[in-house]
């Protein structure tokens, strides 16, 4: 299912945090293309919005730990992948796909 999230895309290389459903995720602007993911580093349960974009990447701010934005893999070391939600732009709107749960 699609959510409308944001009324435009954050500026290149920033982060804005969203909430959707039980969800806390950032979105951002990467070489104008548009990630989303969770807001929690799977290594030690902190926040990645406090960490930094570089390249495709987000870094964690605890441990330092890189997560590829496109794959959700860790660059690393072998941790359990970041998870990632599909993004798009469209008539301006910033939406997420999530995906629903299995009954």
């Amino acid at each position: 299912m699609w959510f409308n999230t944001l009324e435009s895309p954050p500026l290149p290389n920033l982060m804005k945090e969203i909430h959707i459903e039980d969800l806390d995720l950032v979105i951002t602007t990467i070489n104008k293309q548009l990630y989303c993911f969770e807001n929690r580093c799977p290594h030690e349960d902190i926040k990645l919005s406090l960490g930094c974009v570089q390249g495709n990447e987000i870094k964690c701010a605890l441990h330092g730990y890189k997560f590829n934005l496109v794959s959700g893999l860790c660059v690393d070391d072998d941790i359990h992948p970041l998870n990632t939600f599909q993004a798009k732009l469209k008539d301006g709107l910033v939406s997420i796909q999530i995906e629903e749960a299995d009954k």
